[in-house]
């Protein structure tokens, strides 16, 4: 019992109790510890997400690459019928620079008749050709030699192509990818003196340069300077938006810790060349650079001097406010900076800066889109092409697309067009700008479409005329007609009837009249077609067959026409300047059709070829029928509607065409090498008061001064008669308006009374048909 009683404690010792802290104080601790924990799992999270991000995109495809489309490139070959004058205006046109050494690529030496050329490197469609001198010597018809470096004649060889065009994403930007070794050091160098001194040295972010700015800004009472880093520029150019935040400021340090973390300089440096913004160019913003060096000097950044590369830097600090094209002033003055700064790094010495401050700012205003552009005809080449890739590809993938666009028909055919349209609107007393109109330029063998001209302003980026607006056609139909007439057994010399004639048509009588209201009887086939005479084309189709001509028109087109009503004969049929290309092409080709096509061949990113347009060549025409037809379309010209042509007899062939109350004017025309085809008229179809004759063969006309008529060569079936114009009798040019056309042997042909014409003798017909070969 004893035992059990609990032991006192000794005099003076009282029981103490431990006290902790309060248990708000520890749920409040807990609780931070917790938030902390998740806080720290977040940010891990989030860095994570943003090294993710920064890395998958940086080893992966940084940029979406738009598709760049090439011109043609000039060949030049010993015989070749270009001036020392052609082939000196195209390496101007590429931004070939004229220099006493020809040492570097991009440089040519002219001296009296000879050319001394260093041609850059270029990778074509089938193989790469590394940078090379070139000697070319003239004579009066041409190119009289090609030679190499070391004397060697050299059979041919190709400038580098003008570039064109791009398709660029929607967002806007477009590039030009510069590699590694296209990159000059000097620039590497001067971006790091004039945006980033401590580039090599710091982390990603720059305490000490932030506060330098902040101070310089801070005295001047003004944004002077930039805190951040090329790599806060980058990460800012390539992932952030335009806010100005807090948040924004340190995901933007954030961002560029990381970048710095998994990537070296170089790499990063070489980066901001590539992708920093440099200029607006209408919707497409500049990029980079290589795009840089074209839209604002024309030729590619390795050519560049000392005090242009200077100037693109100068643009960094503000592409708007320091735009050289508007504000030349204060882009020389920051350029004059830019080049103290590489003074004092020692990147240039004394006598360059000396030397490039003294010079302007050699900015080239036609360069502005980085290479010629012309959307009308990138119209085309996107048309031709959304059927084989997707539009994401072809403004993202990189491409290379190479087209049969020819400048100097460009060129000619848009200052053609603007120079007449404002001539027909000063002679007949128009408000300028009444009048619009478009071209289509092909080849004639190969459908290869050398030129666009979608309305009167070149390089205007709108509706385009020559692929989209469906006109009336008027009597460019007439071939067609006169066409299905020969493959029906009638020859040239056949007599039809130009008498009036009143058709049922939609319920109402038709009657058509001639151009001058007068009935001209009996007339033979080709000068119903060179006179363009109404009543005789109706009256000859409706023999043929409404139907028979429809069929056969769409045999030529590949569309079957929208009217098969009598009225179609006269070209009551609505078609664009291209469609109307496709139809005359087979007429110039001799009865072939090549499709006309923007588009030689496409390749990606490292060269391989990924599409080859179908250039499938069908016969459509018999050879004689085409025979036949041309030799027609050659007297429309001479001695019908196009005789007011100043190539009328200069071995052209061709058609005019009005459409009711002369709202449209048409001319298709060819020589042995070209077809264009032009429409003149207005957007908001009130009459413009031109014929085919007065209004588009003046365009024409134009055209072809720029470009020099080679003759046709007639080709013929068969014998060839010599017989009057105006009766089909047979007739001599002493006596008569004579034309020789293709007519079968037993055809039984009448002579003109007075003109001591007698059947010929075999040996006659013999040397008629060498002499006509």
């Amino acid at each position: 019992m004893a035992d059990r009683r609990r032991k006192r404690r000794p005099a003076g010792r009282r029981r103490t109790r431990r006290r902790g802290l309060p248990r708000w104080v520890r749920l409040t601790i807990l609780s931070g510890l917790v938030l902390g924990a998740l806080g720290l799992a977040a940010l891990a999270g989030y860095l994570f997400h943003l090294d993710r991000t920064i890395t998958s995109t940086f080893e992966g495809r940084r940029w979406s690459v738009p598709a760049v489309i090439y011109a043609q490139p000039l060949e030049l070959f010993p015989g070749a019928a270009l001036s020392l004058a052609d082939v000196v205006g195209e390496l101007e046109r590429l931004g070939y620079e004229a220099r006493a050494d020809v040492a570097a690529p991009g440089t040519y030496k002219r001296t009296d008749q000879r050319l001394d050329v260093h041609l850059r490197a270029f990778r074509f469609m089938e193989r790469n050709r590394e940078s090379q001198r070139i000697e070319l010597a003239f004579d009066r018809s041409g190119i009289a030699e090609v030679r190499d470096r070391s004397g060697r004649p050299v059979p041919l060889v190709r400038l580098d192509p003008l570039i064109v065009g791009s398709f660029f994403p929607s967002h806007g930007e477009d590039r030009l990818i510069l590699t590694p070794e296209q990159i000059p050091e000097l620039l590497r160098e001067a971006l790091k003196a004039v945006e980033d001194q401590n580039f090599d040295e710091h982390a990603g972010f720059d305490l000490a340069g932030i506060a330098r700015a902040a101070w310089v800004n801070l005295r001047a009472g003004e944004i002077q300077q930039g805190g951040s880093t090329l790599t806060q520029q980058l990460v800012k150019s390539f992932y952030l938006d335009n806010r100005r935040t807090f948040e924004r400021k340190l995901r933007e340090i954030a961002m560029a810790v990381i970048l710095e973390l998994r990537f070296d300089k170089r790499e990063i440096l070489d980066a901001y060349i590539n992708e920093i913004y440099l200029g607006q160019d209408g919707q497409r913003a500049v990029h980079g650079f290589g795009l840089g060096a074209q839209y604002y000097f024309n030729r590619p950044l390795a050519e560049l001097t000392v005090g242009e590369i200077a100037t693109l830097i100068a643009v960094i600090r503000g592409p708007s406010y320091y735009n050289p094209f508007r504000h030349p002033e204060r882009a020389l003055a920051r350029r004059d900076l830019v080049l103290g700064k590489m003074r004092e790094q020692a990147l240039i010495d004394e006598a360059t800066y000396v030397s490039s401050v003294d010079r302007p700012l050699e900015v080239v205003r036609g360069s502005r889109t980085g290479g010629a552009y012309h959307p009308a005809f990138l119209d085309l080449v996107r048309k031709e092409l959304t059927d084989r890739y997707a539009e994401a590809d072809l403004a993202t993938a990189g491409l290379r697309i190479f087209t049969t666009l020819q400048p100097k028909v460009q060129d000619a055919v848009e200052r053609a067009l603007a120079d007449t349209l404002t001539d027909l609107e000063r002679g007949r007393d128009m408000a300028d700008g009444t009048l619009q109109g478009a071209v289509v330029v092909t080849a004639n063998q190969t459908g290869d479409v050398l030129a666009v001209a979608g309305g009167r302003t070149a390089g205007f980026d709108g509706f385009n005329r020559a692929l989209d607006a469906r006109r009336p056609i008027g009597s460019l139909i007439k071939p067609v007609v006169y066409l299905a007439a020969l493959e029906q057994g009638w020859h040239l010399a056949s007599p039809v009837a130009d008498a009036p004639v009143r058709l049922e048509q939609s319920g109402r009588v038709w009657t058509p009249t001639n151009f001058d209201d007068e009935v001209h009887g009996e007339v033979p086939l080709v000068r119903g077609l060179g006179d363009s005479l109404n009543l005789a084309t109706v009256n000859l189709g409706m023999r043929l067959g409404l139907d028979t001509v429809a069929d056969r028109l769409a045999g030529l087109t590949g569309t079957p026409p929208a009217n098969r009503f009598p009225s179609l004969l006269l070209g009551a049929e609505a078609m664009t300047p291209l469609d109307v290309a496709t139809l005359y092409g087979t007429f110039a080709s001799g009865g072939f059709q090549s499709t006309p096509h923007g588009v030689i061949a496409v390749l990606d990113e490292s060269g391989v070829p990924v599409a080859q347009p179908n250039l499938a060549v069908d016969q459509r025409i018999r050879p004689e029928h085409a025979a036949a037809l041309g030799r027609a379309l050659e007297a429309v010209m001479r001695l019908g509607t196009g005789k007011s042509s100043r190539f009328s007899r200069a071995g052209t062939a061709g058609k005019t065409g009005t459409s009711d109350d002369y709202r449209d004017s048409w001319f298709a025309g060819y020589d042995d090498t070209h077809l264009a085809v032009v429409w003149v008229g207005r957007d908001d179809n009130q009459p413009a008061g031109l014929t085919g004759a007065s209004g588009a063969l003046k365009v024409w006309d134009g055209i072809m001064t720029h470009l020099g008529v080679r003759p046709i060569l007639l080709a013929g079936d068969g014998d060839l008669a010599t017989i009057e114009y105006d009766t089909g009798l047979l007739a001599n040019d002493d006596c008569a308006e004579v034309v020789r056309v293709p007519v079968p042997d037993e055809a039984a042909l009448r002579s003109k009374p007075g003109c001591g014409i007698n059947l010929r003798s075999l040996g006659d017909r013999v040397r008629s048909w060498f002499d006509n070969r």
